[in-house]
């Protein structure tokens, strides 16, 4: 099989991370094996073995039984290349242009996905500082009388047991994460990393704290926050697109899918959360 140079500068590219090879070796030792064998043998989460495979489309596919082997187009790469070290370290660094200091630092802020990474290493470890989250949400809810509806806040329009304020925050946390979760596997058949998507929601949540955290301490300082501050006006939707971006990448990590496929499911997310926040506001449901 002939392969074109744009083809083979894409897989040594591919193959420039130490689990795609190992993947690779592992397929063509063993010949054919199935996710949780890959999975086992790989030693990472879920969502990191999505991703590496997704990556290696065209190498590494998948039969009539769903257990994934090399490709023609793979096996003939992968001998006809003979996959060494330096040459993948050298194309790597050559097609691989490097990010400055300023957009790691921008992507970070917007999509934190070095956090996400950490926390889908170990999701039991990150549980205790998820639930954390969502009860200091709760709380704070309670505190300035907000309630929030899934990623918004809104003013409470009529008398309401404040009791179950405590209580919406945490709603709203497992509510994103089971809407998440359901397109994840309905769209694109993504099963597994459950409990590293469900603290990366909790953490994706974290900015809509900001609000309530700003109310509350300015109460307590005895200052008054007027409309035209922004505060509970154009703050929270800046608010609302910096937890979809982050969102997002905790989607992209737990489940491994590209960002572009994870913005399908954020703006499903966006419309139901417009959607819940107008139903919200009716007379008849507050």
């Amino acid at each position: 099989m002939n392969i074109s140079e744009s083809q083979i500068t894409r897989i040594y590219a591919a193959l420039g991370n130490p689990y795609r090879r190992r993947i690779v070796d592992l397929l063509k030792t063993r010949g054919r094996l199935g996710f949780k064998e890959l999975h086992e043998g790989l030693g990472i989460s879920v969502g990191a073995l999505y991703h590496h495979l997704e990556m290696l489309e065209g190498v590494v596919g998948q039969d009539s039984d769903k257990k994934y082997v090399l490709t023609d187009q793979g096996r003939s790469a992968v001998n006809a290349l003979s996959v060494s070290e330096e040459k993948i370290t050298s194309s790597t660094s050559q097609t691989l242009p490097s990010e400055t200091k300023l957009g790691w630092i921008s992507n970070e802020m917007l999509f934190g996905r070095s956090l996400f990474y950490y926390l889908s290493k170990d999701p039991f470890r990150s549980f205790p500082l998820a639930f954390l989250i969502v009860i200091l949400g709760g709380w704070l809810s309670l505190q300035t009388n907000l309630e929030p509806i899934l990623m918004f806040y809104v003013n409470p329009t009529s008398a309401v047991n404040k009791a179950w304020f405590i209580l919406l925050f945490p709603l709203g946390w497992l509510g994103t994460f089971a809407f998440v979760e359901t397109l994840s596997v309905g769209l694109f058949h993504r099963k597994g990393a459950e409990l590293s998507l469900l603290n990366g929601t909790a953490f994706a949540m974290l900015p809509l704290l900001i609000v309530p955290c700003i109310l509350y301490i300015s109460r307590s300082v005895g200052l008054s926050l007027s409309s035209e501050l922004g505060v509970l006006t154009f703050l929270p939707i800046l608010i609302q697109a910096w937890i979809i971006c982050l969102l997002s990448a905790s989607i992209s990590i737990s489940k491994g899918l590209r960002m572009e496929k994870t913005a399908v499911i954020s703006l499903g997310i966006m419309y139901v959360n417009i959607l819940a926040v107008i139903l919200a506001l009716q007379p008849l449901v507050f």
